[in-house]
């Protein structure tokens, strides 16, 4: 890139479209590979290690997305929301990324026994060390990522993602597999982001770094507080998971851990569809009331996919998750039909990060994250020592303060979203759930009482729940209903789509 010819990010809201479709598209379909290998990986792992294992492995996993948020959300990310960029900010970007990378895996290995041993105990401090090389791995990587965002190419990113979780989960079952428990866990999770910053480098080779000091200020000047934000952010979605490792026993950490992954974490294997395209497409809209017609729009169907899945983890946990990953993590039940109220609500949330990064306010998500995290630490280090079901109860509740304080707080007062935004969100998905739950709850008990096989309750109740939210839609939320079909046909290519009147429909952003 000459740094001469800035690089002009002019983009039609036509362009937009077809890129946000297109992003769906390839996100969607690498989502169902790597949520297979996610879902076969994490149940040999269940099977393998005991729940103490994963207790022990709980703060060490924390460092994983915190290396990227804290190297591509602080220097790659201005790349992707700036107008224009010239070479001297990617070089700039590249030596700064790079160098706080290092910086912070020296960090890691210096200060994991003398603060891990007293916080957290030996075992979990030798974790840290074995993971502290992810900060310089994430660091070499966040440029690549940023640029290809900026591209919009979201096709070659969710291959990268897809195939570098692949290696991950691999690595972690084969040294589960040779006897290793949380150090497997922790080697396959640093696998994964070896791999992933490998294969962003070979997709999109970035320039040498070299130190341009306007150009570095400028990148820092969004990407220090955007870094900031984006670090509470881990911390808020980490918070319980961490203060469980200090409070509880690593078996009932690992219990707790089991429960928030699927009732809270899971969702956002969906949710990362939008999350991926979120920053990069948003940054892209041409002034702040198409912005918000893109988000609304988003966060509707988005919440109407999620909310049945979640609705019908609670009724089924009972049955599905000493199932799946054996009897010993039957403990979890309660815990996980708990948390999947929060994931509900974490669900209709997806994406209120990336719409203020991309309206430029990372101050004002800063601020807000840091005084939902001391809210989050108080009321979980408080209520810990009660048990998981009494933490996961409390989680919950922080997640409805949560979702009180976005739309009252930050979208009405920094973006201009008015409140009953809040309502139409939310209502389609929750009525539709609510009808679901109503159909499911018997149709379990009865498969119960006659002893049908868990495989045939399984089915029984999500044929049955699924019949009455679609229901539910098509009659009493005809516009959202419509708007799902739309996305549909765009979404599925044209060869696959069946020849129906009912999927005749164009899709249309207000």
């Amino acid at each position: 890139m000459d740094s001469d010819r800035p690089d002009q990010s002019e983009i039609s809201s036509e362009e937009l479209k077809r890129a946000a479709v297109s992003g769906v598209r390839w996100t969607a379909a690498t989502r169902i590979g790597i949520e297979a290998v996610t879902f076969i990986s994490a149940v040999f792992l269940a099977r393998l290690i005991p729940p103490a294992g994963f207790g022990e492995a709980v703060v060490p996993l924390i460092l994983v997305p915190l290396a990227t948020i804290l190297t591509f959300e602080g220097f790659g990310s201005a790349l992707v929301q700036r107008r224009e960029i010239e070479a001297a900010h990617v070089e700039a970007a590249m030596l700064a990324a790079t160098a706080v990378g290092a910086l912070l895996t020296a960090a890691t290995l210096l200060l994991a026994h003398p603060i891990g041993d007293a916080a957290l105990g030996s075992k979990q401090a030798e974790l840290l060390m074995i993971v502290s090389p992810v900060f310089l791995l994430a660091g070499i990587g966040a440029v690549s990522r940023g640029l290809l965002w900026r591209r919009l190419d979201f096709r070659r990113v969710s291959m990268i993602e897809m195939a570098a979780l692949a290696l991950g989960a691999l690595a972690g079952v084969g040294l589960a597999l040779a006897g290793l428990d949380a150090e497997a866990i922790v080697l396959g999770a640093l696998t994964g982001a070896a791999a992933t910053s490998l294969l962003l480098l070979v997709a999109a080779p970035p320039p040498a770094p070299r130190l341009r000091h306007r150009a570095l200020r400028e990148v820092m000047g969004f990407g220090l507080p955007a870094s900031a934000a984006g670090l509470t952010s881990v911390a808020i979605t980490n918070s319980a998971l961490a203060v469980a490792a200090v409070r509880l026993s690593a078996a009932q950490a690992g219990l707790f851990w089991r429960a928030f992954q699927l009732g809270v974490i899971y969702q956002e294997k969906i949710s990362g569809i939008m999350i991926r395209l979120a920053f990069p497409v948003y940054s892209r809209t041409g002034d702040l009331d198409e912005l918000r017609r893109f988000h609304e729009r988003a966060t509707r169907i988005h919440a109407a996919v999620l909310l049945p899945l979640l609705a019908l983890l609670i009724v089924v946990a009972p049955e599905l998750v000493p199932w799946v990953f054996g009897e010993r993590w039957a403990p979890a039940v309660p815990a996980v039909q708990i948390l999947a109220v929060a994931g509900m609500i974490a669900a209709v949330l997806t994406g209120y990060p990336q719409i203020l990064l991309a309206a430029g306010r990372p101050h004002a998500l800063f601020v807000f994250n840091l005084a939902l995290l001391g809210v989050y630490l108080a009321v979980s280090w408080f209520v810990a020592p009660y048990g998981i079901v009494p933490l996961s109860f409390a989680v919950v509740g922080v997640h409805c303060v949560l979702l009180v304080a976005v739309y009252a707080g930050l979208f009405k007062r920094v973006l201009g979203i008015p409140v009953r935004r809040l309502v139409t969100d939310l209502l389609p998905a929750l009525c539709g759930s609510v009808a679901l739950v109503a159909v499911g709850l018997p149709v379990a008990a009865v498969l119960r009482e006659s002893g049908e096989p868990t495989l045939v309750l399984l089915i029984a109740v999500a044929a049955n729940g699924a019949l009455a939210y679609l229901l539910t839609l098509s009659i009493f939320f005809r516009e959202l209903w419509d708007d799902i079909l739309a996305v549909a046909r765009r979404i599925v290519p044209e060869r696959l789509q069946p020849k129906t009147a009912t999927l005749t429909l164009t899709w249309r952003f207000r």
